[in-house]
């Protein structure tokens, strides 16, 4: 086991060092129920809680809970520490308490520029004695985001044996604070008694507050690289929760930004000098560019695509939105070069930096 759990590290540090692109932190909003592709916000904590019920055989009939905790801190934008905890798993026979040790990066991001999101994660399965890995490839095209991936377990299920998994899955945003979601997933080299891994569901935002909410049915009880890589023949009706925590509102937050002074109007009002804005979009707790350079007399437009409101606020107070409400967007015009780091009033540890070059 100790080797197993070295191999892990090292792989993960070589990992680590490659990857230094922000990530994207995802919500309920845009990850499958059975397909975990984000990375906590930096400086800060991500708990999900999945609730799966399920009905006992008669004469009882009684109601059956497995839950799965999820923890996780982000170590950096593209980095995060954290581990599951399953206390009904189906993994391996008389060991309900499962716990999975991960680590997850994201390289690259569709928000940062890259033409797609890539995840990759390793962690170490204390039921199955296995040190596991999986890569995801997510693309978003309007309303749909679309994940797929491959992964190995080096013990299945604690059967001795090294198998691959595949799977793919989708969100489809209806409205802005409801999406349907699925997916699937199964061993690369499939048995004949090996039953596909499902979820289908929806999924919901909590207007004005951080976390979403899904509600979806699965064919697995634990949400673990181990637990989703092969269905039961049982489904199971159930919820995940999320809730950031951002330790930034422990330390005190940025000045008041109730009654702050806009530039060129707010909710979406540009400048006329500037045709084109540049976008940055503000999505799960972070500004998606945390760094843009543009030539003095560009505009650049924030859009908020989160459920709650978040300010733009200058450092040095050069600048300040006030409270951008969710699906509204505001704007700036910087005139003079110079470099202008900038942060969300509400929540300080979301942190970004516009570069301003001189005209050519």
């Amino acid at each position: 086991m100790t080797r197993r759990i070295w191999r892990f590290v090292t792989a993960m540090a070589g990992v680590t060092v490659a990857a230094g692109a922000p990530g994207q932190a995802q919500t309920t909003l845009e990850s499958p129920p059975n397909l975990s592709d984000w990375v906590a916000v930096a400086g800060g904590f991500q708990f999900n809680l999945l609730h799966r019920f399920s009905v006992g055989s008669a004469p009882a009939r009684k109601l059956q809970n497995a839950p799965t905790a999820t923890l996780a801190y982000g170590l950096a934008s593209w980095l995060s520490l954290g581990l599951n905890y399953a206390s009904a798993s189906e993994v391996v026979d008389a060991y309900p308490n499962e716990w999975e040790f991960l680590a997850r990066v994201a390289p690259l991001t569709q928000d940062g520029g890259a033409p797609f999101d890539l995840y990759l994660q390793g962690g170490y399965n204390v039921a199955a004695e296995s040190a596991d890995g999986q890569l995801l490839l997510a693309r978003r095209v309007g309303p749909v985001r679309a994940v797929a991936g491959v992964g190995l377990l080096e013990d299945a299920e604690l059967t001795g044996v090294s198998r691959a998994t595949v799977a793919a899955g989708a969100t489809v945003r209806v409205y802005q604070l409801l999406g349907l979601a699925g997916d699937i997933s199964t061993f690369a080299d499939r048995n004949h008694g090996d039953r596909v891994a499902w979820s289908a569901g929806f999924n919901l935002g909590v207007g004005g507050t951080p976390h979403t909410l899904s509600v979806h049915a699965t064919n697995v009880a634990s949400r673990t690289l181990q637990g989703t890589a092969r269905g039961t023949e049982r489904t199971r009706y159930g919820f995940e929760y999320t809730i950031p925590i951002s330790l930034g509102r422990f330390r005190g937050t940025a000045k008041d930004t109730a009654g702050a002074s806009q530039q060129y109007g707010r909710r979406g009002q540009d400048d006329p000098r500037q045709a084109k804005p540049v976008s940055i979009d503000i999505r799960s707790l972070r500004f998606a560019k945390r760094k843009v350079e543009v030539d003095a007399g560009t505009t650049v437009l924030w859009r908020n695509r989160d459920p709650l409101s978040h300010t733009v606020t200058s450092d040095d107070g050069q600048f300040d939105s006030g409270e951008i409400a969710p699906d509204a967007s505001w704007s700036h015009t910087f005139t003079t070069p110079g470099t202008f780091s900038y942060h969300c009033g509400p929540h300080p540890e979301m942190k970004a930096t516009v570069v301003v070059r001189a005209k050519p």
